[in-house]
């Protein structure tokens, strides 16, 4: 998966529209793709990609949320 793909995925679950993706999108997402694990999980991945510690991945921290998702779930998402 591409990291635009990755964005676009993303923000079919931003519940608010407010272009951040929280802990229940974050859920819900990964839900949606067949996927589960516990919520301490979806916190952990919130709370390492959430660089402004706002409680919810914006724009500038999605990439974060990528290096997690390989380093901690074994998905790799490609910049290009």
């Amino acid at each position: 998966m591409t990291l635009a793909e990755f964005k676009r995925w993303l923000k079919k679950f931003d519940e608010n529209k407010d272009g951040k993706i929280s802990k229940e999108d974050l859920q819900e997402a990964v839900r949606s793709n067949g996927g589960w694990f516990r919520r301490i999980k979806v916190h952990r991945a919130v709370k390492s990609a959430d660089v402004n510690g706002d409680g919810s991945i914006d724009e500038d921290e999605i990439m974060n949320l990528a290096e997690f998702a390989l380093k901690h779930l074994g998905i790799r998402i490609v910049s290009y």
